[in-house]
């Protein structure tokens, strides 16, 4: 029933939707240039949050030459899909992801295989400054430390502890948004993917194992592009760039703090509901994010 009332209402309730919050992203931030990086690691708690979050930022580092390695955390067997043994949901999410390397360029996938829905319990970063070490990334992607998903939260915090505990510092650590949209106000890196979008929206076709809905990620990426001023930009993934001990410092604050975002924030992965999505709590969220 509810399925059926959002699908019925939606040709009525999208452009409004989208009209509003392009007026609620506009801004007249400037375009991110892409930086000359060499290697680029992303940590992506679960497949499809590599496409989801920076899709298309990963394809112009392809283009651009860089080597970008995808780090997938968890071993995908609790996603959130239709009845399936676990161990071959496993197996097909990863058979997703191989058949969309060629459509966003990314050079190697890494498998830490944690349990699905159970970071919070993970007690040491090793692997992750494991990693860091072996590939020497030049930048760093990570999901946000504040997001609807547990897994998303804690994930961030084991990329944070790691670099506490490796040598090796990127140049930048940025944080990519997935369900749990980043007010305006914290925004600081912008990349035009206009050119880049259509391939992003083909990749997340062909994750067929998941039940959820990707079209409120999608339309994000337009809405948010009213941030910046600049004619071409139609389609836009944003980050909040740090230092490393930026992310880290952040990192150390929130740990002290509440960090069931589950509890007070809305996922947004559908059109119709983005308006829940983002002005739920957005207060709070915004106090969140000016303690960080």
């Amino acid at each position: 029933m509810k399925q059926a009332l959002m699908k019925n209402a939606a040709p009525v309730l999208n452009p409004a939707i989208k009209a509003s919050l392009k007026r609620f992203y506009k801004a007249d931030k400037p375009l991110t240039p892409l930086e000359p990086a060499q290697r680029v690691l992303v940590f992506a708690p679960h497949i499809d949050d590599e496409t989801i979050g920076l899709g298309g930022t990963i394809r112009r580092y392809a283009d651009a030459g860089a080597q970008v390695t995808i780090a997938i955390i968890t071993d995908g067997k609790n996603s959130n899909a239709a009845p399936v043994e676990a161990d071959a949901l496993a197996e097909t999410r990863k058979q997703e992801l191989r058949s969309i390397q060629d459509l966003l360029g990314f050079t190697d996938v890494r498998y830490l295989d944690y349990p699905d829905s159970k970071i919070k319990h993970v007690a040491s970063s090793e692997r992750f400054v494991e990693l860091i070490d072996e590939i020497r990334p030049d930048t760093i992607y990570t999901t946000s430390l504040i997001d609807a998903h547990p897994d998303h939260v804690y994930s961030a915090h084991l990329v944070a502890d790691a670099l506490k505990h490796t040598a090796y510092q990127p140049k930048v650590v940025r944080e990519y948004e997935i369900n749990c949209p980043v007010p305006p106000e914290a925004i600081n890196c912008i990349m035009d993917i206009t050119d880049q979008f259509p391939l992003k929206q083909r990749a997340t076709e062909a994750f067929k194992s998941q039940v959820i809905a990707f079209d409120g990620f999608l339309v994000l990426a337009e809405v948010k592009a009213a941030q910046t001023n600049d004619a071409h930009a139609r389609y836009v993934e944003t980050f909040i760039e740090n230092t490393p001990q930026q992310f880290v410092q952040a990192a150390d604050h929130l740990k002290t703090q509440d960090r069931q975002y589950e509890k007070h924030f809305k996922q947004a992965n559908r059109t119709v509901t983005l308006w829940w999505a983002i002005f739920k709590n957005l207060k709070l969220k915004k106090a969140i994010y000016q303690s960080r």
